[in-house]
């Protein structure tokens, strides 16, 4: 009897070690898989840390890029802006100068025949005043003849003069009414721009449009400010028209993100991002805007592919153990499997 006794205290020892054998390895086990759970949760940290890091400098290089183009632009649009106006200039100079000049020529070429026709009647006179002795009777009709002769003469160029000024302060006022038509019909198309919804985000060509309005003087309307008027609210309208586009293709990406994050691809919407911070830019061109439009066609192209998939392995995971029908079992282990 004590030697069975000694033989089971024997045996409740060694199946006690094999037990804590058995957990010892399994706790070794769940280590490796924690410390390989740990590498790969870094690895992926560091990718994906690396590929913001990536997509954010390409989007400051692209942006940096663009800021001096615009910058470039911008200079090249003011210098043929300035070279325009300046030919515009000299020619409203010259067609005015000609114009002076040729009333100028038409004034003194009456004057002169007015001088002329004056001096006739004077040599007339004395003429007649000469030959008043022979005949004072023949004399005194043929003066009183070329006298009204003169007279109506004269009356008929100083009538001709009176015209021409006339018609070149019809022509002045003519010229008033039209550059106050195309006022109001800037005013019109300035108030429908200011009207638009995204008005509000172009705030420099909105600025730049009120400032060449402030110009302008209604009592005093210059052709050249004008122009600036008119150049300013293309520019304010090529900017809304640039925001528009880019809020319809903002919608269009927020779509395709959501989609890829269903997916979980977050890496795919990287070139997007990067089209979208360079179309954003104040200064973004049509350029820009079809690569926006183009980059969103490649994410949803690359979306609708099927990614490529398979079951993930298991790293130093073994084979499960069945669990214990029966709890009081000698080889059932602690944690309810069997040993």
């Amino acid at each position: 009897m004590p030697m069975m006794s000694r033989d089971t205290s024997d045996t409740s020892v060694t199946f006690s070690l094999a037990e804590l054998a058995k957990l010892e390895e399994a706790r070794v086990r769940e280590e490796h898989v924690q410390r390989a759970r740990t590498r790969e949760k870094e690895a992926r940290e560091q990718r994906e840390e690396e590929a913001r890091r990536r997509a954010a400098d390409a989007a400051r290089a692209a942006a940096e890029a663009e800021t001096q183009a615009r910058r470039e632009r911008e200079q090249a649009e003011a210098e043929a802006r300035a070279e325009a106006r300046a030919r515009a200039a000299l020619e409203v100079a010259r067609i005015e100068a000609e114009a002076k000049a040729r009333l100028e020529a038409d004034n003194a070429a009456r004057a002169h025949e007015l001088a002329v026709t004056r001096a006739r009647a004077e040599g007339r006179r004395r003429s007649l005043t000469h030959a008043l002795a022979a005949a004072l009777g023949l004399a005194l009709c043929g003066g009183a003849a070329a006298a009204y002769g003169v007279a109506q003469h004269v009356a008929g160029l100083e009538q001709e003069a009176q015209r021409l000024r006339d018609a070149q302060a019809a022509l002045a006022d003519e010229r008033e009414s039209a550059r106050a038509a195309e006022l109001a019909a800037l005013d019109r198309r300035h108030a429908a721009l200011r009207g638009r919804p995204l008005a509000r985000d172009a705030e420099e060509a909105t600025a730049t449009a009120e400032a060449a309005r402030s110009a302008l003087d209604p009592r005093a309307l210059d052709h050249n400010r004008l122009r600036a008027f008119g150049d300013a609210l293309d520019a304010l309208e090529t900017r809304l028209d640039a925001l528009e586009r880019i809020a319809a293709l903002d919608r269009r990406h927020a779509d395709l993100a959501a989609w890829a994050a269903e997916r979980r691809r977050p890496e795919a919407t990287a070139a997007a991002q990067v089209a979208a911070a360079r179309a954003r830019t104040p200064g973004a061109d049509e350029g820009a805007l079809r690569a926006y439009e183009g980059a969103l066609t490649h994410l949803r192209e690359a979306l609708a592919r099927p990614a490529a998939s398979g079951p993930r392995p298991q790293v130093g995971v073994g084979p499960q153990q069945p669990r214990c029908t029966n709890p009081g079992d000698p080889m059932c282990g602690f944690d309810g499997r069997s040993l």
